[in-house]
């Protein structure tokens, strides 16, 4: 019986020895994930500033894909949306805005991404669906910004049909 209770206390022990050992490296542990969620990101805008649009969205994917909750994530979308629009490629562009909107919703950050979503739709012609969308903004969060210029454009579609 002492046998067992000696090696259940080894066991504690070494249990609470992990713990504590994980817990000291846990800020150690931050401040590099930290960096390297920057460092990341860093290197889909020094491409981007390059005008290597292809690396930059290579980047700006990957970015996306391994950090989830990193801190640069609305701007690589942001990013990877002007790239879109500087290859004329709207329809990805909406992809682009329309992720960035559902991942973070009712801010104002969302909110323009949305916005800019119903852009793309109008520079693709669709009318229908970028009013679409500036109707739901309009209705839906009176008193942003976005609704203030999703207004702007209602009143430009119905001068333009």
């Amino acid at each position: 019986m002492k046998k067992l209770n000696l090696k259940f206390a080894i066991t504690i022990l070494f249990v609470l020895l992990y713990n504590f050992s994980v817990a000291l490296e846990s800020p150690e542990k931050i401040k590099l994930q930290k960096a390297a969620d920057d460092m990341k990101f860093q290197n889909g805008l020094e491409f981007f500033n390059l005008e290597r649009y292809d690396r930059a969205l290579n980047e700006f994917k990957e970015y996306l894909e391994i950090y989830y909750g990193g801190s640069h994530r609305a701007e690589a979308y942001r990013k990877i949306a002007e790239i879109y629009i500087k290859k004329y490629d709207y329809q990805r562009a909406v992809n682009a805005y329309i992720s960035l909107y559902q991942e973070y919703g009712d801010t104002e950050e969302g909110l323009d991404a949305y916005f800019q979503a119903g852009v793309c739709y109008r520079k693709m012609g669709m009318d229908e669906k970028a009013k679409s969308i500036f109707e739901q903004i309009f209705k839906e969060y009176p008193g942003t910004s976005a609704a203030q210029k999703a207004e702007m454009q209602l009143e430009l579609l119905k001068i333009e049909n």
